[in-house]
Protein backbone atom coordinates (compact mmCIF):
# COMPACT_ATOMS: atom_id res chain seq x y z
CA UNK A 1 0.00 0.00 0.00
CA UNK A 2 1.33 3.56 -1.15
CA UNK A 3 1.51 6.32 1.29
CA UNK A 4 -1.46 7.84 -0.65
CA UNK A 5 -3.40 4.23 -0.51
CA UNK A 6 -2.95 4.08 3.08
CA UNK A 7 -6.60 5.43 4.97
CA UNK A 8 -6.33 8.66 6.89
CA UNK A 9 -8.15 7.44 10.02
CA UNK A 10 -5.92 5.37 12.39
CA UNK A 11 -6.63 2.03 11.34
CA UNK A 12 -7.88 1.49 15.34
CA UNK A 13 -10.22 3.23 14.94
CA UNK A 14 -11.75 2.16 11.71
CA UNK A 15 -14.76 0.01 13.28
CA UNK A 16 -16.45 3.23 15.00
CA UNK A 17 -18.41 5.48 13.75
CA UNK A 18 -20.32 8.78 15.17
CA UNK A 19 -20.91 8.58 18.79
CA UNK A 20 -24.43 7.25 19.34
CA UNK A 21 -24.35 9.75 22.53
CA UNK A 22 -24.46 12.79 19.72
CA UNK A 23 -26.71 10.83 17.33
CA UNK A 24 -29.63 10.26 20.00
CA UNK A 25 -28.63 13.87 21.40
CA UNK A 26 -29.18 15.61 17.88
CA UNK A 27 -32.51 13.74 17.44
CA UNK A 28 -33.64 14.56 20.94
CA UNK A 29 -33.07 18.28 19.79
CA UNK A 30 -34.70 17.97 16.30
CA UNK A 31 -37.98 16.39 17.83
CA UNK A 32 -37.95 18.27 21.43
CA UNK A 33 -38.11 14.47 23.30
CA UNK A 34 -36.85 14.20 26.18
CA UNK A 35 -33.24 13.14 25.90
CA UNK A 36 -31.99 10.15 28.05
CA UNK A 37 -29.30 9.22 25.50
CA UNK A 38 -26.69 11.49 27.22
CA UNK A 39 -26.10 11.93 31.16
CA UNK A 40 -26.50 15.00 31.48
CA UNK A 41 -29.60 16.63 33.67
CA UNK A 42 -32.33 18.91 32.56
CA UNK A 43 -31.50 21.51 34.86
CA UNK A 44 -28.12 23.51 35.84
CA UNK A 45 -26.95 23.16 39.05
CA UNK A 46 -26.82 25.39 42.52
CA UNK A 47 -27.31 28.55 41.87
CA UNK A 48 -24.20 29.26 44.49
CA UNK A 49 -21.88 27.45 42.47
CA UNK A 50 -22.23 29.06 39.59
CA UNK A 51 -21.66 32.21 41.22
CA UNK A 52 -18.74 30.79 42.73
CA UNK A 53 -17.58 29.75 39.27
CA UNK A 54 -18.10 33.89 38.32
CA UNK A 55 -16.22 35.02 41.05
CA UNK A 56 -13.50 32.93 40.52
CA UNK A 57 -13.37 34.21 36.78
CA UNK A 58 -13.55 38.01 37.99
CA UNK A 59 -10.80 37.72 40.55
CA UNK A 60 -8.71 35.96 37.57
CA UNK A 61 -8.49 32.75 39.41
CA UNK A 62 -7.82 30.04 36.93
CA UNK A 63 -7.78 32.17 33.57
CA UNK A 64 -4.51 30.68 32.96
CA UNK A 65 -2.83 27.79 32.19
CA UNK A 66 -2.93 25.71 35.51
CA UNK A 67 0.20 23.42 36.75
CA UNK A 68 0.08 20.45 34.90
CA UNK A 69 -1.53 18.47 37.70
CA UNK A 70 -4.54 20.84 37.89
CA UNK A 71 -5.28 24.17 40.62
CA UNK A 72 -3.71 22.83 44.02
CA UNK A 73 -7.42 23.89 45.84
CA UNK A 74 -9.37 21.75 43.57
CA UNK A 75 -6.59 18.74 43.67
CA UNK A 76 -7.14 19.17 47.76
CA UNK A 77 -10.90 19.13 47.53
CA UNK A 78 -11.04 16.21 45.72
CA UNK A 79 -8.78 14.83 48.65
CA UNK A 80 -11.20 16.26 51.10
CA UNK A 81 -13.80 14.79 49.54
CA UNK A 82 -12.52 11.22 49.50
CA UNK A 83 -11.58 11.67 53.13
CA UNK A 84 -15.60 13.18 53.98
CA UNK A 85 -17.15 10.44 52.31
CA UNK A 86 -14.79 7.32 52.61
CA UNK A 87 -12.22 8.31 55.08
CA UNK A 88 -13.85 5.66 57.94
CA UNK A 89 -12.73 2.83 54.62
CA UNK A 90 -9.11 3.89 55.02
CA UNK A 91 -9.36 5.42 51.53
CA UNK A 92 -7.34 8.93 51.61
CA UNK A 93 -5.28 10.43 48.59
CA UNK A 94 -2.26 12.92 48.71
CA UNK A 95 -3.54 16.02 46.64
CA UNK A 96 0.03 16.45 45.70
CA UNK A 97 0.81 13.14 44.20
CA UNK A 98 -1.75 11.39 44.11
CA UNK A 99 -4.73 13.37 42.68
CA UNK A 100 -5.00 14.34 38.99
CA UNK A 101 -7.02 16.89 36.99
CA UNK A 102 -8.35 16.33 33.81
CA UNK A 103 -10.85 17.90 31.32
CA UNK A 104 -13.74 15.20 32.60
CA UNK A 105 -13.65 11.90 33.44
CA UNK A 106 -13.36 11.05 29.76
CA UNK A 107 -9.97 12.51 29.31
CA UNK A 108 -9.01 10.48 33.06
CA UNK A 109 -10.59 7.23 31.50
CA UNK A 110 -8.79 8.08 28.04
CA UNK A 111 -5.28 9.20 29.74
CA UNK A 112 -5.76 6.06 32.25
CA UNK A 113 -5.81 3.38 29.51
CA UNK A 114 -3.04 4.51 27.31
CA UNK A 115 -1.15 5.16 30.29
CA UNK A 116 -1.44 1.13 31.84
CA UNK A 117 -2.55 -0.79 28.23
CA UNK A 118 0.25 -1.56 25.76
CA UNK A 119 -0.88 -3.39 21.71
CA UNK A 120 -1.72 -7.32 22.76
CA UNK A 121 -3.11 -6.53 25.88
CA UNK A 122 -7.02 -7.20 27.44
CA UNK A 123 -9.11 -5.22 28.82
CA UNK A 124 -12.12 -6.65 30.43
CA UNK A 125 -15.07 -3.88 30.45
CA UNK A 126 -18.72 -4.42 31.58
CA UNK A 127 -21.50 -4.58 28.85
CA UNK A 128 -23.01 -2.31 27.86
CA UNK A 129 -20.68 0.70 28.48
CA UNK A 130 -20.10 4.32 27.94
CA UNK A 131 -18.48 4.00 24.11
CA UNK A 132 -15.40 6.31 24.72
CA UNK A 133 -14.16 2.68 26.84
CA UNK A 134 -14.18 1.09 23.28
CA UNK A 135 -12.14 3.59 21.70
CA UNK A 136 -9.43 4.40 23.97
CA UNK A 137 -9.01 1.10 24.70
CA UNK A 138 -8.15 0.49 20.46
CA UNK A 139 -6.42 3.40 20.42
CA UNK A 140 -3.77 2.03 23.45
CA UNK A 141 -3.97 -1.15 21.11
CA UNK A 142 -5.60 -2.81 23.55
CA UNK A 143 -8.24 -5.93 23.10
CA UNK A 144 -11.76 -4.95 24.33
CA UNK A 145 -12.98 -7.92 25.97
CA UNK A 146 -16.77 -7.73 27.13
CA UNK A 147 -18.96 -9.43 30.14
CA UNK A 148 -22.55 -8.67 29.79
CA UNK A 149 -24.34 -7.89 32.64
CA UNK A 150 -27.74 -9.27 32.45
CA UNK A 151 -30.86 -8.58 34.31
CA UNK A 152 -32.21 -10.75 36.98
CA UNK A 153 -35.29 -11.62 38.82
CA UNK A 154 -35.14 -9.00 40.91
CA UNK A 155 -35.05 -6.57 38.03
CA UNK A 156 -31.83 -5.87 38.44
CA UNK A 157 -28.84 -6.39 36.47
CA UNK A 158 -25.96 -8.54 38.30
CA UNK A 159 -22.09 -9.08 37.29
CA UNK A 160 -21.79 -12.97 36.66
CA UNK A 161 -19.13 -13.95 38.46
CA UNK A 162 -17.90 -16.73 36.62
CA UNK A 163 -17.94 -14.92 33.61
CA UNK A 164 -16.04 -12.39 34.66
CA UNK A 165 -13.52 -15.20 35.92
CA UNK A 166 -13.56 -16.87 32.53
CA UNK A 167 -13.03 -13.81 30.68
CA UNK A 168 -9.37 -13.51 32.18
CA UNK A 169 -6.80 -14.37 30.65
CA UNK A 170 -2.92 -14.55 30.32
CA UNK A 171 -3.03 -11.53 28.07
CA UNK A 172 -5.92 -9.63 30.39
CA UNK A 173 -4.09 -5.91 31.59
CA UNK A 174 -6.93 -4.57 33.90
CA UNK A 175 -10.67 -4.58 34.49
CA UNK A 176 -12.75 -1.32 33.43
CA UNK A 177 -15.55 -0.94 35.81
CA UNK A 178 -18.45 1.46 36.23
CA UNK A 179 -20.25 1.34 39.22
CA UNK A 180 -22.99 3.12 39.79
CA UNK A 181 -23.21 1.72 36.42
CA UNK A 182 -24.34 3.58 32.93
CA UNK A 183 -26.57 2.66 31.71
CA UNK A 184 -28.52 0.08 33.65
CA UNK A 185 -28.60 1.94 36.95
CA UNK A 186 -27.05 -0.85 38.91
CA UNK A 187 -24.56 -0.71 41.62
CA UNK A 188 -22.58 -3.66 42.33
CA UNK A 189 -23.15 -4.97 45.59
CA UNK A 190 -20.13 -5.42 48.68
CA UNK A 191 -19.60 -9.23 47.10
CA UNK A 192 -19.55 -8.67 43.53
CA UNK A 193 -16.85 -6.09 44.58
CA UNK A 194 -15.18 -8.16 46.99
CA UNK A 195 -14.92 -10.68 44.26
CA UNK A 196 -13.35 -8.46 41.80
CA UNK A 197 -10.62 -7.35 43.74
CA UNK A 198 -9.91 -10.98 44.79
CA UNK A 199 -9.73 -11.33 41.04
CA UNK A 200 -7.35 -8.68 40.58
CA UNK A 201 -5.12 -10.03 43.94
CA UNK A 202 -4.83 -13.16 43.02
CA UNK A 203 -4.57 -12.46 38.92
CA UNK A 204 -2.16 -9.47 39.13
CA UNK A 205 -4.68 -7.12 37.37
CA UNK A 206 -4.67 -3.46 37.11
CA UNK A 207 -8.03 -2.20 37.98
CA UNK A 208 -9.47 1.46 36.15
CA UNK A 209 -13.26 2.28 38.26
CA UNK A 210 -15.57 5.21 36.43
CA UNK A 211 -17.46 6.15 39.88
CA UNK A 212 -19.09 9.44 37.91
CA UNK A 213 -22.24 8.34 39.63
CA UNK A 214 -21.11 8.21 42.98
CA UNK A 215 -23.31 10.70 44.60
CA UNK A 216 -26.70 9.45 42.09
CA UNK A 217 -27.14 5.91 43.96
CA UNK A 218 -30.62 5.86 45.10
CA UNK A 219 -30.49 2.05 45.88
CA UNK A 220 -27.56 0.39 47.53
CA UNK A 221 -24.57 1.39 48.53
CA UNK A 222 -21.47 2.73 46.08
CA UNK A 223 -18.35 1.05 47.88
CA UNK A 224 -15.24 2.06 46.18
CA UNK A 225 -12.76 -0.29 44.85
CA UNK A 226 -10.18 1.17 45.51
CA UNK A 227 -11.14 0.30 49.35
CA UNK A 228 -11.14 -3.08 49.82
CA UNK A 229 -7.75 -4.80 50.55
CA UNK A 230 -4.99 -4.78 48.42
CA UNK A 231 -6.63 -2.66 45.99
CA UNK A 232 -5.97 0.94 46.79
CA UNK A 233 -2.24 0.50 45.08
CA UNK A 234 -4.30 -1.05 41.97
CA UNK A 235 -6.66 0.59 41.32
CA UNK A 236 -6.84 3.90 39.34
CA UNK A 237 -10.11 5.96 40.58
CA UNK A 238 -12.25 8.40 37.79
CA UNK A 239 -14.90 11.02 39.33
CA UNK A 240 -16.09 13.93 37.98
CA UNK A 241 -17.83 17.29 39.06
CA UNK A 242 -19.90 17.32 36.23
CA UNK A 243 -22.44 14.64 37.35
CA UNK A 244 -22.42 15.52 40.89
CA UNK A 245 -23.14 18.93 40.85
CA UNK A 246 -25.25 19.15 37.22
CA UNK A 247 -22.72 21.20 35.38
CA UNK A 248 -21.34 18.52 32.70
CA UNK A 249 -20.45 21.31 30.39
CA UNK A 250 -17.90 22.65 32.76
CA UNK A 251 -15.58 18.97 31.69
CA UNK A 252 -14.09 18.61 35.37
CA UNK A 253 -12.98 15.21 35.82
CA UNK A 254 -10.03 13.68 38.27
CA UNK A 255 -8.24 10.32 38.82
CA UNK A 256 -6.99 9.35 42.40
CA UNK A 257 -3.88 6.80 42.03
CA UNK A 258 -0.81 6.18 44.40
Amino acid sequence: MTATERPLLNRRLAEFGTTIFAEMSALAVRTGALNLGQGFPDTDGPEEVREAAVRALRDGRGNQYPPGPGIPELRQAVAAHQERFYGHLGLGYDPDGEVLVTAGATEAIAASLLALVEPGDEVIALEPYYDSYAASIAMAGGTRVPVTLRPAADGRYHLDLDELRAAVTDRTRLILLNTPHNPTGTVLSRAELAAVAELCSTRDLLAVTDEVYEHLSFDGEHLPLASLPGMRDRTVTISSSGKTFSFTGWKVGWLKAC
